[in-house]
């Protein structure tokens, strides 16, 4: 859990003045977050403390229900062998190297397959693999043949 948090309070891209915050201001709720980086506090940058108090005041106010599944996709991802993982963050990576209004065409795709049901979900994922297996074996085709003699 506390690898969630960290996961995510890291991730917040947020612009930041460069104001050290000192460890005995932060909330007893945010220090109960942050416990696992009381230590090395001091040692963070300005704007990485300033990064996780933010964080830990959103993982604060976040619904319960938000906060068990974010808690569960953690608990999948650390589970996932370590390939998936890989080219998950390289799809990642890909995704935000987009112009954003391709990144929102995106959301709002997978928005719409989320709505739909689990049948038409499964033979729209069905569809999609045999057109990719289908490029992928016309790509291996197309390579040219070397003569043995």
């Amino acid at each position: 859990m506390i690898k969630l948090i960290l996961f995510i309070l890291l991730n917040v891209t947020v612009v930041f003045n460069s104001v050290a915050v000192d460890w005995n201001k932060l909330s007893t709720k945010e220090q109960g977050v942050l416990k696992s980086l009381s230590s090395r506090w001091e040692h963070l940058s300005s704007a990485q403390q300033q990064k996780l108090q933010l964080g830990a005041s959103r993982w604060i106010n976040m619904p319960a229900e938000q906060r068990d599944g974010l808690l569960n996709k953690f608990n999948q991802w650390q589970i996932m062998p370590q390939q998936k993982r890989d080219t998950l963050s390289k799809q990642f990576d890909q995704f935000k190297k987009m112009p954003p209004a391709q990144q929102n065409q995106l959301r709002n795709t997978h928005k719409n397959f989320q709505k739909l049901p689990s049948n038409k979900q499964r033979q729209l994922m069905d569809k999609f693999k045999k057109v990719k297996q289908k490029q992928q074996k016309n790509m291996t085709r197309k390579k040219p043949r070397t003569r043995q003699r």
